[in-house]
């Protein structure tokens, strides 16, 4: 077959330590995805071993990747969404199934992300997960005596305009699980409206809705906020340079997303495919791609790709501990979106 043949020559190239050999299989790639998700520090080691040429059109939201699949997505090959609207593509028979057998690199993932239920319908898997992430509370080591253990402290009124949040529905979410409501994603009007009257309370305490991760860590490196939620950059980036942030484990869980590459209709003729699932999944190139991004990963080995500071802040944050991903309410589909992003506004022009 043109795909085992393709494949055996990427291989082989990609374990070696020249990766400019004669092209295993020259074709174009065209990924549909987020920023950094295509970085030439791991994308161009792809292309010299494979012959296959990338092409990347970037995303700013998970919306976007329906608009464009659903609008005219037979220009891609992959995509990268969420888990919170993979299962949208995949009812809508948007993407094919995986064959795991031809990304032999999966064996090595966490057992979360060998079969997640955001990518499997019937028995088969929809997609490889790649980067994952958790949504983090953090919180200036001078701005607090003892390390809180309860989302609760945000609402403390001696942070008054002191603590930023991020303008998403994620702080619905955070609320549902701080009121103790086990639906987050389906979550009543009765409950919403519960969470809608504790967000509006919580305001007079922000400083402001951010929007990037470099937007936060900015404000909490001046000062200007001492605590809120962030991603694992925003925490990294603090504590190279010399901050002190301690990490709230809310006693009253947190949120977690994964992102994942899928195959859309049609798109599985293409020998290039493959070889990139196999490249991204490795731990060698989630290793490059941690450098850029700085989330988690879903190769378990990945950790061991890195050295000195990187992989002291990675096992700081405890993205190499299979534990901390039991825990964590992923992100799901959400049939009422519409409405929460009704509430969400309602609370942020209240």
């Amino acid at each position: 077959m043109l795909w085992d043949r393709c494949f055996f020559v990427f291989a082989v190239a990609l374990a070696s330590t020249v990766l400019t050999l004669a092209p295993a299989c020259a074709g174009d790639l065209s990924l549909l995805t987020w920023e950094g998700y295509a970085d030439p520090s791991f994308a161009k080691p792809f292309e010299l071993a494979s012959g296959c040429h990338l092409t990347a059109t970037y995303v700013g939201t998970n919306d976007e990747f329906v608009a464009k699949v659903m609008g005219g997505g037979a220009d891609y090959d992959l995509v990268s969404p969420s888990n919170d609207t993979t299962q949208r593509l995949i009812d809508a028979g948007a993407v094919e199934p995986v064959d795991p057998s031809k990304v032999p690199a999966m064996k090595d993932f966490f057992p979360i992300f060998q079969s997640p239920p955001w990518l499997v319908k019937s028995g088969r898997l929809y997609g490889v997960p790649y980067g994952w992430g958790i949504v983090r509370t953090i919180v200036r080591a001078d701005a607090v005596t003892s390390r809180p253990d309860s989302l609760a402290f945000l609402w403390d009124p001696r942070f008054r305009g002191r603590i930023s949040v991020w303008d998403d529905v994620q702080e619905i979410y955070m609320t549902a699980h701080l009121l103790g409501f086990p639906n987050t994603y389906t979550l009543t009007d009765a409950q919403l409206a519960e969470i809608k009257a504790k967000l509006i309370a919580l305001k007079p305490n922000v400083r402001k809705f951010w929007g990037t991760t470099g937007e936060m860590g900015t404000l909490v490196a001046t000062g200007e906020v001492v605590a809120g939620n962030s991603w694992e950059p925003t925490i990294v980036s603090l504590r190279k340079a010399g901050i002190k942030i301690l990490e709230v484990e809310p006693k009253e869980g947190r949120n977690g997303w994964s992102d994942s590459w899928m195959i859309l209709k049609g798109a599985s003729a293409n020998p290039c495919v493959y070889q990139w699932l196999e490249w991204t999944a490795s731990a060698k190139a989630q290793a490059l791609g941690y450098a850029v991004i700085g989330y988690g990963f879903s190769n378990a080995k990945m950790v061991s790709e890195l050295s000195g500071t990187s992989k002291a802040l990675y096992q700081e944050l405890k993205l190499d501990d299979p534990n901390i991903l039991k825990g964590v309410d992923w992100w799901q589909s959400t049939p009422r979106r519409a409405r929460y992003l009704e509430v969400w506004n309602q609370v942020k022009a209240n």
